[in-house]
């Protein structure tokens, strides 16, 4: 895979092999769904180099911010990957940041499957 981290002045989307992770830090304010398409790009190239019935962990414990842009794009990749039913895939989030406990607990209402931890 040639896309293992996305970075911005206030924040860094990597990716981690070895645990499966893909791991959102720091504050992520882009406007259009083109600034956020390297972030799309690296979810979508994680996705399909997983194995069949891998689990996929999103781990948003560290980012501070995330516009409704991100939410969306967020939003796009999980319904991607509902239709593709290929691989399993856990939110992790921070009790202590507040949009992560309104936002967050939406992704399920998208695919029931999908499993939330909120710490």
């Amino acid at each position: 895979m040639a896309i293992e981290n996305v970075s911005g002045p206030e924040y860094s989307v990597e990716y981690n092999t070895g645990s499966h992770t893909v791991s959102f830090i720091g504050t992520i304010r882009l406007q259009t769904n083109d600034e956020y398409a390297p972030i799309m790009a690296l979810l979508q190239a994680v996705h399909d180099e997983l194995a069949p019935a891998t689990t996929l962990i999103l781990d948003f414990r560290q980012l501070r911010f995330l516009n409704s842009s991100g939410i969306n794009t967020i939003s796009r990749f999980v319904i991607t990957a509902r239709k593709a039913d290929k691989v399993a895939i856990k939110v992790l989030g921070n009790q202590e940041i507040y949009w992560q406990q309104k936002s967050l607990v939406n992704l399920q209402r998208l695919w029931p499957k999908l499993e939330i931890e909120i710490q």
